[in-house]
């Protein structure tokens, strides 16, 4: 690997730290470049435009938060475990941070505005995947809808947790268990 893609991935990993720490909002260039201890001519060195330079943070938090639930799972689960143990890990400290970021860039993505529209779907499609590797169904072809199912449940816990809403949320996981009887 060439020097200057060790420092870009050192560049990326402080970048995402910040971002992680204090949002998207006060992710100017100049901020970004104190925080990566460099220039914001520099930062346009190592990316393109801003946009990439995004995108590419997002993408690496994205990963970076797969990860972490992914260290957690040993094993592929059926939708009526994966949901609920996907649950818990919404209020988990160390991934909550992630959380809070996806839900504020998200509200963003929804205006269709670019390139945070494009990042959001790469990084939802990441999401996806993993849903697919993570879930188990006794039939190979219920793979995909089972997964989007489990996307779509837990991230909606993500936005009830958001708002203070455990009950819905414990509501939402009885109906999962209703689903498996």
């Amino acid at each position: 690997m060439k020097k200057s893609d060790i420092k870009k991935q050192m560049i990326t990993k402080e970048l995402a730290n910040y971002i992680l720490e204090n949002g998207l909002q006060s992710a100017s260039l100049r901020n970004l470049a104190r925080a990566a201890n460099t220039s914001d001519r520099m930062l346009l060195h190592y990316f393109k435009d801003k946009d990439e330079l995004l995108s590419e943070v997002l993408t690496f938090l994205s990963d970076e938060l797969i990860s972490i639930i992914e260290s957690s799972r040993t094993e592929r689960m059926p939708f009526n475990e994966l949901v609920p143990f996907l649950s818990k890990t919404v209020k988990d400290p160390l991934i909550r941070p992630y959380l809070q970021l996806w839900l504020g860039f998200i509200g963003i993505a929804s205006k269709k505005e670019e390139p945070y529209y494009s990042i959001a779907r790469k990084i939802c499609d990441g999401l996806y995947a993993f849903f697919k590797r993570a879930i188990y169904a006794e039939q190979e072809e219920d793979i995909e809808q089972l997964a989007a199912f489990a996307l779509a449940a837990v991230e909606g816990m993500v936005l009830l947790d958001a708002l203070g809403k455990d009950a819905e949320i414990e509501k939402a996981l009885q109906g999962v268990r209703l689903l498996s009887k």
